[in-house]
């Protein structure tokens, strides 16, 4: 009996501290029912925003994957016009810079308008800046892509100078492979000079001129010598000499007898 007794003095007093309790909360039940909404709120995000994260994230992904397949820097502009902070960002940068750079060394910027090719150089390099900066595996190819753009700008120097730097402090990358490519280049790269000096003509090769035939001159005749001083005349019925037969000797001449 006794502690039968003592059981519902026990409960009793249960009754009576929840009694209390609730009366004491009445005046703030608003505010705790609204603490109690804000914590199933919270509950809520916290499921939700990795969700809506990875939507996003595949979305971008998805988006990228399109712009890189397709031809020219349009498609990569576009995609960090709409996801500017994206986890590919760094990438689609990248991949618009080379483009730019490609467009001007092949010749694709119109070429009588140098302004334009200067600008697509000053875009693609500040995307290869911006790159290097922002994510730090891709800073060999970034720096590969700067010092492209200063060969390209004529600046030979530099842009030894920032290959052999991909090369020393990334030897096993494949930006220093690619370096190593255009180092190669760089090393049988002669470069022409020019002068404002007129030019001349070039002088003609030595022509040799054909020897002339040889000329036969005719034999000279052989001419009868006039006969010397003193000399008796032919006479008449005596053969006149030949120039193959001797003239008799002058005083040998038979006289006619009387």
């Amino acid at each position: 009996m006794k502690s039968q007794r003592r059981h519902e003095l026990q409960t009793n007093e249960l009754a009576d501290a929840l009694g209390r309790l609730i009366e004491r909360a009445r005046p703030h039940s608003n505010a705790i029912a609204i603490g109690a909404g804000l914590v199933i709120i919270a509950i809520i995000v916290l499921i939700a925003i990795p969700l809506m994260r990875g939507r996003a994230e595949a979305a971008a992904e998805s988006a990228f994957a399109l712009a890189i397949q397709a031809p020219g820097p349009e498609p990569l502009e576009h995609f960090l016009e709409q996801y500017p902070g994206a986890v590919p960002s760094p990438a689609a940068r990248l991949a618009l810079a080379d483009r730019l750079l490609a467009s001007v060394a092949a010749g694709m910027v119109d070429t009588a308008d140098p302004a334009k090719a200067q600008t697509a150089l000053a875009e693609a390099e500040g995307l290869y800046t911006d790159v290097a900066a922002a994510s730090s595996h891709l800073v060999p190819l970034a720096r590969t892509g700067l010092a492209l753009v200063a060969l390209e700008r004529g600046d030979l120097d530099q842009g030894r100078s920032l290959l052999k730097e991909v090369t020393e402090t990334w030897p096993e990358s494949v930006a220093a492979a690619r370096a190593k490519v255009h180092l190669g280049m760089l090393a049988d790269y002669k470069p022409v000079t020019f002068s404002d000096e007129p030019l001349e003509a070039p002088t003609p090769p030595a022509v040799e001129k054909p020897a002339a035939p040889a000329v036969e001159e005719p034999e000279t005749p052989a001419v009868t010598p006039a006969p010397g001083e003193g000399a008796t005349p032919p006479s008449e019925g005596e053969p006149a000499p030949t120039p193959d037969a001797p003239a008799p000797p002058a005083g040998d001449a038979s006289v006619p007898k009387g």
